[in-house]
């Protein structure tokens, strides 16, 4: 009774720290690419929407609260997350996870979804024509090169303003939506709902992001006096829960959304005629008018932004401590911002298209060293994370190459129980799990580099 750590949590952990640090990580989360997700699960799953949004929102802010989570546990320390599956492997996955968040999806989308949700329908652009993709995405990363090799207090104040700005429009947008919507609901079209859910759970990329996000939010912790890992815990686990709170009200409202207002487009949508981008541009226009679309449109350009600029800033520290300071940070995110401005003007249908395939091989993988991160204290066997790794890489490149590339020999992956989930991989990487433990074998030795807060 009334240690010191106590004192310290009763003290700092009340109302005001929850509340700042979980809206700091919903901020963090929620990034303008997210908003085309939940309408497209509306549309397809029409009067079954909330069944298809809850493994949605179980795939996006689940998974990434659990990696915020372990991240917590290794003491922000990345190497020992990831590194479960072998230091090797771990460093390879933590590459994939930043050229996913970074140049090679996240940012580039940031810039596509900027120009067709935002910046054309504003000023009656055709974001289909090549002349203005390409003029656009010099503009666009232009301006992110600029303010990240030469950081601003423009940006925070972008993302500290215009962040809350954006969660309040669509909280109007959502309302109107719910209590005066355009169209009725009808059935789902889809036979795959919850596979479905997961899927587009897993291209919101969040799950990696919490990865890097987690960082921040822990070093937040540890400046607010959470030093031991019991009371930091705490208040991550709070700050979670606000978080993910506030993403279920906004993706569960743009869900129906898609299932209401947005089945006005249903058969352009499902056709290809339109886009994610214009579904939820077209939604915004139907329930506010020109006015609030506009206005919607003007937040949703600066909120990618701000998004593109913040990962461009972590890919550039990322490779340049990868490569010891050998590359420096402005070489960095100069080639970022060159290869998204490149991969920006395949538009963002193709961008989706694809890095799909990229996204299917690398999550399970990645979900699998986070939740064997929870096991390091209990299983020492190296075999068991090994085994359990290659296992479920092998699955995962079975079943894209099955899926996206028609090797039709690799079908059998779909027999697998839990593939209607999208888990096809965790019965198998369960039972190599413990086959690996009772293999012998030396200990799992994960890095033991500086953790935060290690100085204290």
């Amino acid at each position: 009774m009334g240690s010191k750590s106590n004192k310290t949590l009763n003290k700092k952990g009340g109302f005001g720290d929850v509340t700042v640090i979980g809206l700091a990580l919903f901020a963090m989360f929620f990034g303008a690419g997210n908003l085309i997700f939940p309408p497209d699960i509306g549309v397809r799953d029409g009067s079954l929407w909330w069944l298809g949004f809850i493994f949605y929102f179980i795939a996006d802010a689940g998974f990434a609260l659990l990696a915020v989570i372990a991240m917590n546990r290794m003491g922000g320390n990345m190497d020992r997350v990831t590194g479960t599956a072998g230091r090797v492997p771990g460093t390879i996955i933590n590459i994939a996870v930043i050229l996913c968040i970074g140049p090679g999806l996240a940012i580039p989308r940031n810039g596509a979804t900027t120009l067709e949700m935002g910046i054309a329908p504003a000023f009656g652009l055709d974001a289909a024509s090549p002349l203005v993709r390409a003029v656009f995405s010099v503009i666009f990363f232009g301006i992110v090169l600029l303010l990240v090799i030469r950081p601003s207090a423009v940006v925070d104040i972008v993302g500290r303003f215009l962040t809350p700005i954006l969660v309040i429009t669509l909280l109007i947008l959502i309302v109107v939506g719910i209590f005066s919507p355009r169209a009725a609901t009808q059935p789902s079209v889809s036979e795959t709902i919850i596979k479905d859910g997961i899927y587009n759970g897993y291209q919101t990329i969040d799950l990696m992001a919490g990865l890097f996000f987690a960082i921040i939010v822990i070093e937040n912790a540890f400046d607010r006096g959470y030093y031991s890992e019991g009371d930091r815990t705490r208040i991550v686990l709070r700050a979670g829960a606000v978080s993910c709170v506030l993403l279920g009200i906004v993706y569960g409202g743009l869900s129906f959304l898609g299932s209401t207002t947005g089945m006005i487009w249903r058969d352009q949508y499902l056709s290809g005629e339109i886009n994610q981008a214009g579904l939820f541009t077209n939604i915004s226009s139907e329930l506010l008018g020109s006015a609030g679309s506009v206005i919607l449109a003007l937040i949703v350009t600066f909120a990618c932004l701000t998004t593109a600029i913040g990962l461009t800033s972590a890919a550039g520290s990322y490779f340049s401590e990868l490569f010891h300071g050998k590359i420096s940070y402005s070489a960095v995110v100069i080639l970022v911002c060159v290869v998204s401005a490149i991969l920006c003007n395949a538009g963002l249908s193709q961008i989706i298209s694809f890095t799909f395939p990229i996204l299917m091989l690398c999550y399970p993988i990645v979900v699998l060293t986070v939740i064997m991160s929870f096991l390091t204290d209990r299983v020492k066997n190296r075999n068991a994370y090994y085994l359990a790794s290659l296992v479920t890489f092998f699955l995962s490149a079975c079943s894209v190459l099955c899926d996206n590339l028609g090797v039709s020999s690799f079908s059998w992956v779909h027999r697998i129980p839990l593939d209607q989930f999208g888990f096809y991989w965790v019965i198998p990487a369960a039972a190599a799990f413990l086959i690996g433990m009772i293999i012998p074998g030396k200990d799992l030795a994960l890095n033991e580099g500086k953790q935060i807060g290690s100085e204290r």
